[in-house]
């Protein structure tokens, strides 16, 4: 081959070679460390056990024999106030299942001031009918009767329920404008954690069920013993669950 020509072609190749190893190193995907989120459920300052008696502020008693709830779109929130997402899965929560109540994520190495999520099922989910995996309608939490998912669920006895055995269910779901019942949850940290590459952190969340009943709007089992449809007390019970989440630890 001519000299002329052999070296444009030689540098074309090299040129090639170096755009495609570029381009590989680009698409490389971001060093992780492993981040940990352990619900505990709590009523007031007690750990929430289904033998045990509680008073909820308004001074009625009542066991609790169900409790479990969505978590969804999971993100860390930067120091500097941007979001990034860690997992787009749906986890469903249940205290009647321990392994239910740690999530374990992957997420990028960054430092971080707060933890974010979806309480319930988005729009798009909840109107496109029965499920697979966390959303499947064996996991109780999708109403048969009308399209449409259970975002939150807490289900007990009290004296002061008025219903047959004294039962108290509050189905908190559906999707019916403008009573829309999943809600943004945002935890802060308080100090900063730093994410790390083969690290793990641990963040403990109380959910303390005692919100359920009084935290923005007045939830009387004697009044309201019953939640099954999207509505107005439905809502109101979605803003005070709103707030039931805290930090418990970080290690």
């Amino acid at each position: 081959m001519h000299p002329k020509i052999l070296l444009p072609a030689i540098t074309l190749l090299t040129l090639f070679s170096c755009k495609k190893e570029s381009s590989t190193e680009g698409n490389a995907p971001p060093v992780t460390g492993t981040v940990v989120l352990n619900f505990h459920h709590i009523v007031k300052d007690k750990v929430l056990n289904f033998t045990d008696t509680y008073s909820n502020d308004h001074g009625e008693q009542y066991t609790v024999e169900g409790f479990k709830y969505y978590v969804h779109d999971i993100q860390l929130i930067t120091n500097k106030n941007e979001p990034v997402a860690v997992s787009s899965d749906y986890f469903l929560v249940d205290e009647s299942k321990t392994a239910s109540k740690t999530i374990t994520l992957a997420a990028p190495v960054n430092t971080y001031s707060a933890v974010s999520w979806l309480l319930g099922v988005d729009s798009a989910r909840n109107v496109s009918g029965a499920q697979t995996g966390a959303l499947d309608p064996a996991n109780g939490m999708f109403w048969t009767w009308t399209s449409g998912y259970i975002m939150a669920k807490l289900e007990g006895h009290s004296p002061a329920s008025p219903l047959s055995q004294q039962v108290f269910t509050y189905h908190v779901g559906g999707f019916k404008m403008p009573h829309v019942t999943y809600r943004t949850i945002t935890v802060p940290l308080h100090d900063d954690i730093n994410v790390m590459k083969d690290t793990t952190i641990t963040i403990g969340l109380n959910a303390d069920i005692n919100n359920w009943f009084s935290r923005v709007h007045a939830i009387r089992i004697a009044s309201d013993p019953a939640c099954h449809s999207p509505g107005q007390l439905a809502n109101d019970i979605a803003d005070n669950y709103e707030g039931m989440f805290s930090l418990k630890e970080i290690f």
